[in-house]
């Protein structure tokens, strides 16, 4: 079996988009120049763990053997085991050599078929090149991205999904679906058979709680999905025709279950308040901006930012281009607003609101006019809402130079003139 045809289509349609649509390759490509040059990981690695040669560790060798014949890799693999007392695995290439590390707890707690499964799943990530993407990381050690908003959305939600493509490499080598839950359910919570009974449906019920919750917000910046979505994901795989040609399940059905499984960890209003704040925030903002002659980029921007730190991780689904529907959505969102929601509610609707019509660095009577338009539409007196937007002209200040970007203009029509002539 070609090891890319089990790969998870949503994780390979956001890598492409990654390099395609945002360009990453370049930055990839500059940190990888200066790992060329300061990269001293390794050689930390031989300095202070030891490294499972054939000689030192046959079983290792064993298992390295079986995983580069099924997954028919051609490479060098190095294999060390670090000390310490957590269940921790991971792999880097450098050149033409993949180096493998374990702990030394998971080492000595896996059997066989639970490290074949998680040497799967770590050389998946070398296989499918994730590790390339990761170097989008800054490396001051923040978790932060060297990415605007909405690319680094979109990787933090290629990651989970990254994470679904190398658990079926990891479930491919070891050809059991017992010993890879097993195996997650080790390395994520640190607990083993003696402590955990395994048992999906009641794991499940785990799920469908944080489905409903409101920690929507920390999933969505997690670097993996959480445990019952990886193990719903490997049961659903295990039943499909990718892997099993018995399988009940269709490629097409597994793309798409396993798309609505990804889906419960991004970030999205839970609640229906929240979601209609979402809704009227999105519909008053295309409304408010659209109001001036000229269109203010800042103000496109300053939507698309408020959306997506605060509502959700696909900020450009909630753009209306639509008059008709930005009317329709602005009469539904206010009249649930104004008849269900609560104080706080509808206050940060309306600062919402006003960060959106202050990001150009004016504040004309036409905008003030609109705010109260939609402020008087979710319930607000003229002089309570005049209150939110000077509370928040207060908090947020006049954060773009108006006369420093008419100077700007005018240079740029100076030389402009200068280029033509």
């Amino acid at each position: 079996m070609n090891i890319n045809d089990i790969r998870y289509k949503g994780d390979l349609q956001d890598t492409r988009e990654l390099y395609e649509t945002y360009q990453v390759e370049q930055i990839i490509n500059s940190h990888e120049e200066i790992l060329k040059e300061h990269n001293t990981f390794r050689e930390q690695l031989l300095a202070n763990s030891v490294r499972l040669t054939p000689v030192i560790s046959p079983r290792i060798n064993q298992i390295i053997l079986k995983a580069k014949a099924s997954l028919n890799i051609n490479e060098n693999i190095e294999f060390f085991s670090l000390n310490d007392l957590r269940y921790n695995a991971f792999a880097f290439k450098i050149n033409d050599k993949i180096s493998i590390v374990f702990t030394s707890a998971l080492l000595e707690s896996f059997d066989d078929d639970e490290i074949l499964f998680v040497l799967g799943h770590e050389l998946g990530h070398i296989l499918y090149d994730h590790n390339r993407l990761l170097l989008l990381y800054n490396p001051s050690g923040n978790r932060s991205t060297f990415l605007p908003i909405l690319a680094e959305k979109k990787f933090l939600r290629w990651q989970k999904k990254a994470e679904i493509s190398c658990d079926r490499v990891g479930f491919y080598l070891c050809h059991k679906y017992e010993t890879s839950v097993q195996a997650l359910l080790k390395i994520s919570y640190g607990l083993t058979e003696k402590n955990l009974n395994f048992n999906l449906p009641e794991l499940m019920k785990q799920l469908q709680d944080i489905a409903s919750s409101k920690y929507s917000s920390e999933l969505s910046t997690a670097s993996h999905p959480i445990l019952p979505v990886r193990l719903k994901a490997l049961e659903l795989f295990s039943q499909s025709t990718l892997i099993n040609k018995k399988g009940k399940i269709s490629e097409h059905e597994l793309t798409s279950r396993i798309d609505d499984l990804i889906q419960m960890t991004n970030l999205y209003p839970r609640q229906k308040n929240s979601e209609m704040m979402m809704k009227f925030v999105a519909a008053g903002g295309v409304y408010l901006i659209a109001s001036d002659k000229d269109i203010s980029l800042e103000e496109i921007k300053s939507l698309v930012m408020v959306l997506a730190n605060v509502f959700t991780d696909d900020p450009e689904k909630e753009i209306i281009y639509d008059k008709h529907i930005i009317s329709e959505q602005l009469e539904t969102s206010s009249s649930y607003l104004r008849e269900k929601a609560n104080d706080k509610d509808r206050y940060y609707a309306l600062h919402f609101l006003t960060v959106v019509a202050l990001a150009d660095g004016q504040f004309t009577k036409k905008e003030k006019d609109i705010l109260m338009q939609l402020a008087a539409s979710i319930g607000f007196t003229t002089d309570d809402a005049m209150g939110v937007v000077w509370q928040t002209l207060q908090q947020q200040g006049i954060k773009i130079d108006v006369k420093l970007n008419q100077i700007a203009e005018n240079v740029k029509r100076q030389y402009s003139d200068l280029n033509e002539n």
